[in-house]
């Protein structure tokens, strides 16, 4: 186009959608390179100027594509050879099985233009996530014109980045949308084409009196309620009672209503003693497994093919040097294992992500190379306790099982060929809970032994964003989160994320080196047992339930469904230690916890009637402090009040604001953050303190 560019108030005239389409379509869709493993990239839209012509600096204006890529493997190449099943998925007159997946893609209208940087951002069961983290607005739509409000802040896009997507999961496992990315994968058959029947497991907890239907996973191969069982529990061992132990549910009351759907009857009186939040489990043989591991190489193909593919067929070519991939909670273990399984070596044996960015996943791992593996399951201390994929190896670095004596970490396959990228792993404060984060920085011996902390890699940074929960509440309130008992924690860790994001790129692509780690760690007191909760420093707080809940970790029985603890084999698991206020002193505080007028916690618990004091999964706690001191003193509450801390709002004000010029110095807080935080607390504190000091 030869429209004119020159401010964010132009809007081009737009060439028609048709032609364009046509036109790069037939530029795209030509013949794979034999290293790519691309065969086609065929553009179903595209958008030339997005965001309503809006420039970004010297970058200038953005396009957006809709694609769909074709790509093919050689299931004999040693890299491939180790995906679960690919020896018995269909191969093409060539001998190759082949794939398909979604892709979306934001870039400069003029590549040479931009930063030479692929931003990939890992998929979350098919939703864009990361665009939203660091542009502060909603990710764009793959069928629809989006206009310049939709750049939000436009910090990627005014540091040239080549921001791409792509489907990764098949559309049988977490369905279809306007603006779902999905891949398709082959399903493994038997040699004489029959269907490969398995075992798997599938759990369900409704949450509500009425629901019956269990959806399962994968179609069952028969309806042969002899070949099934369901059990159910509605306790673990922190809260205790008769209804911790699994117990097999009669035949009478389930019954399949199809090959996907199993009906519970839960009026039964075999029932009666659970309520709203029991857990079952389900396992029933199913048939025709995905390959799922397809999907590492789906990714693996397409950004060596926007790295190293010259040809017309690739829109950014010569254009990119660096690519730098990152992803949310699935999507942070889903690059975890992509290294782990070697994928970050293309076929040529070239390193594919230069950095990665694995948020909020923990040392929870993701069932992508497994037989009738759910990359969606997330275990934790109740919900999906035995049937996700909490395995060692938990270290990036190479270690020995303290149990089986096994040697493995994330790094394993990487370190052989010389493809490791730079890693800067983040965390929540939830996930020391339910993801024990204490697993990838310790020793891990078990049975209550005091682990020891390890060093990390050099091309890995840890940090822990504590006081903050899985995916922070959009703001405070006082009404209790879900099914738990207390208000959704709302402390951000979203600015921090977006400035360490910053430092991997100066790290990667400019030898900058990060902030140093912060986690909780042993050798400084920072990480300790649970309980007592003497020991972990968290007060006794009115209205508050503690157990010392977190997610155990045991080497597993593989041989029953659900996978059982095996005696004698669970690892020690250590959460950060807390202030007298029960906000973590360890991992990056955020200036809400530098300066609190709440208790933040990573963890919560459920209420009841929905299994009472189990853990209440993702989400955590704002307990907010007494405002005044005869609040406090009326209520026994230990912490005190928000005037007895800061007397006036002025002195809120300039302590919030050290804390935030400390951050930016420290390069945990970008500057263009550091002012809207300040306005914005001082906004939700200024009910709660007078103009000046008052006498106490």
């Amino acid at each position: 186009m030869s429209t004119k560019r020159n401010s964010c108030s132009v809007r081009p005239k737009p060439m028609g959608f048709g032609l364009l389409v046509t036109v790069f379509a037939s530029a795209l869709s030509l013949a794979s390179l034999a290293e790519a493993r691309i065969t086609q990239l065929q553009v179903v839209r595209l958008e030339s100027p997005t965001f309503g012509g809006m420039t970004f600096g010297s970058v200038g204006a953005y396009e957006k594509i809709t694609a769909r890529a074709f790509g093919e493997v050689d299931p004999t190449l040693p890299g491939n050879a180790l995906m679960t099943d690919i020896q018995f998925a269909p191969r093409n007159a060539r001998g190759m099985v082949e794939y398909s997946t979604d892709v979306f893609i934001l870039k400069p209208i003029d590549p040479s233009k931009g930063s030479g940087k692929i931003f990939y951002d890992v998929v979350n069961r098919g939703s864009k996530g990361s665009y939203t983290t660091f542009n502060q607005a909603p990710a764009p739509s793959g069928v629809a014109n989006t206009d310049a409000s939709g750049a939000g802040t436009g910090l990627l896009m005014r540091r040239g980045y080549t921001i791409v997507w792509s489907g990764w999961e098949d559309a049988s496992l977490i369905g279809t949308g306007a603006n779902t990315l999905t891949a398709s994968l082959p399903v493994a058959r038997n040699p004489d084409s029959s269907s490969i029947v398995t075992r798997t497991i599938t759990e369900q907890i409704f949450d509500n009196a009425t629901g019956t239907d269990v959806s399962l996973t994968y179609a069952a191969a028969n309806l042969d309620q002899s070949q099934a069982y369901m059990v159910v529990h509605n306790h673990t061992q922190f809260v205790g009672g008769p209804l911790v132990n699994r117990v097999t549910v009669p035949t009478s009351v389930w019954s399949y209503v199809n090959n996907l759907t199993v009906r519970i009857n839960r009026a039964d009186p075999f029932l009666a003693p659970y309520d709203q939040g029991a857990a079952f489990e389900f396992v029933y043989p199913a048939k025709d497994p995905i390959v799922l591991a397809l999907g590492f190489a789906a990714t693996r193909d397409l950004i060596s093919f926007f790295k190293h593919d010259t040809s017309a067929q690739n829109p950014v070519r010569n254009g990119i040097q660096w690519a730098l991939g990152r992803g949310d909670s699935e999507s942070g273990r889903y690059l975890k294992g992509f290294v782990y399984w070697g994928f970050n070596a293309d076929e040529s044996g070239q390193i594919v992500f230069d950095g990665l960015s694995p948020h909020i996943s923990g040392s929870h791992f993701i069932a992508t190379n497994d037989r009738f593996g759910d990359a969606n399951a997330t275990g934790r201390s109740y919900q999906r306790h035995l049937s996700a994929k909490m395995v060692f190896p938990f270290t990036y670095e190479v270690r020995a099982n303290p149990f089986t004596h096994a040697v493995d970490g994330i790094l394993n396959r990487c370190l052989m060929n010389g493809t490791c990228p730079k890693i800067m792993h983040t965390d929540s404060g939830n996930e020391p809970y339910l993801k024990p984060v204490s697993l990838i920085t310790t020793d891990g011996p078990g049975n209550g032994v005091t682990p020891t902390d390890i060093a990390l890699p050099a091309n890995v940074r840890l940090y822990t964003i504590g006081n903050s929960q899985h995916g922070p509440q959009s703001g405070v309130t006082t009404t209790p989160s879900g099914v738990c008992q207390q208000p959704g924690n709302p402390n951000p860790w979203a600015p921090h994320v977006r400035a360490l994001g910053i430092a991997l790129d100066d790290w990667v692509t400019a030898g900058i080196a990060p902030p140093t780690s912060r986690y909780a760690r042993v050798d400084d007191g920072t990480l300790a047992h649970s309980l007592p909760q003497s020991e972990l420093g968290f007060p006794v707080i009115p209205g508050v339930t503690y157990t010392g809940w977190y997610n155990p970790v045991d080497e597993l029985n593989m041989s029953v469904l659900p996978n059982m603890p095996i005696p004698g084999q669970s690892y020690t698991i250590l959460v950060p230690k807390t202030d007298s206020d029960g906000n973590s002193i360890s991992g990056i505080r955020t200036p809400d916890v530098q300066v609190p007028i709440a208790t933040y916690t990573g963890w919560a618990l459920r209420r009841a009637p929905f299994a009472a004091n189990e853990d209440c999964a993702l989400t955590g706690q704002y307990i907010p402090f007494p405002v005044t001191k005869a609040q406090r003193l009326a209520t026994g509450d230990p912490r005190l009040s928000v005037e007895e801390r800061y007397g006036s709002i002025g002195n809120y004000n300039f302590r919030y604001a050290v804390a935030v010029k400390q951050m930016m110095a420290d390069r945990t807080l970008l500057a263009e953050d550091g002012a809207s935080m300040v306005a914005a607390a001082v906004a939700r504190v200024r009910p709660l303190l007078p103009l000046q000091p008052t006498n106490q």
